[in-house]
């Protein structure tokens, strides 16, 4: 629960929270398995509890789990490295003795710069760092990623240059996966938060709670997870190439559906999309 202010004054607002994970570097978006966050506890506990799913169901289908800056802690890159599992992980302050030595060192080494399109990226990378709390030694890598955005200002085009800052830290030695490749995979976390939770929220009703019930609410998220993932099938491996030209995207293929059936789907989605309960 939460409080809200609404027209001066504050009110509750209760919701649910859930962690969810999706396969990475996969032809469609093909999101996997979700768990409510308990009542005491935070995401990373029911993390875990996915990830032990995950590796008794799916045993071969991923190798790798990425997560942002909130896991980066021993318990739970401890926990997925017992079960076989290396993890991707944003390196921030909430691991700062690790991110001062990784610092320490970068400021003595030339980086390696690479061009990505119109992007300059300088990386710093190296294994062998040591935590008190991690059972395996980590392999830190940093990206300055800087290139030039155009704004409109009184009126007039103008140039700035833009600079962002990223540092992940993994237990993937280089041995095993080059830089770049390392690189890619850190910044392909933030297909979760695009091509799921927004996606999903938007135009699929994952922010419409049906009914309060801890059970209903997983079936109903799982249930949405396979229709989402069948018809990104249906439209990536059977739309022809004519109906292509009047269904140009998963979203138009869903409301062709759901003209089928008599209903207006853009109707649907704005009516489904505001996220409060009924």
């Amino acid at each position: 629960m939460r409080k809200l202010e609404i027209a001066g004054e504050k009110v509750p607002e209760y919701y649910c929270r859930m962690t969810v994970c999706n396969l990475l570097n996969a032809h469609i978006d093909v999101p996997l398995d979700a768990e409510l966050v308990l009542a005491g506890e935070n995401e990373v506990a029911a993390a875990k509890r996915i990830v032990a799913r995950l590796c008794d169901t799916y045993t071969r289908l991923f190798e790798v789990i990425v997560v942002d800056a909130l896991y980066m802690e021993g318990p739970f890159i401890n926990f997925c490295v017992e079960r076989g599992k290396d993890v991707i992980v944003v390196l921030k302050d909430n691991y700062s003795s690790l991110l001062s030595d990784a610092r320490g060192l970068f400021s003595q080494m030339q980086p390696q710069i690479w061009q990505v399109e119109d992007t300059t990226i300088q990386i710093w990378d190296v294994d062998d760092f040591t935590t008190d709390t991690i059972a395996v030694p980590l392999r830190v890598l940093h990206a300055v990623e800087t290139h030039i955005e155009k704004i409109k200002k009184d009126g007039k085009i103008v140039e700035r240059e833009v600079t962002k800052d990223w540092w992940w830290a993994t237990t993937i030695p280089q041995t095993r996966l080059t830089a770049k490749h390392l690189w890619k995979l850190g910044h392909s976390r933030w297909q979760i938060e695009n091509n799921i939770f927004n996606v999903l929220a938007q135009h699929w009703s994952l922010d419409h709670c049906y009914k309060h019930d801890p059970v209903a609410m997983v079936n109903f998220v799982l249930m949405l997870f396979i229709t989402f993932t069948l018809v990104q099938c249906f439209y990536e491996r059977n739309l022809k190439a004519p109906m292509r030209k009047v269904i140009n995207s998963v979203i138009a293929l869903a409301n062709q559906l759901y003209a089928g059936l008599g209903i207006d789907g853009d109707k649907v989605v704005m009516r489904r999309s505001g996220g409060r309960p009924p």
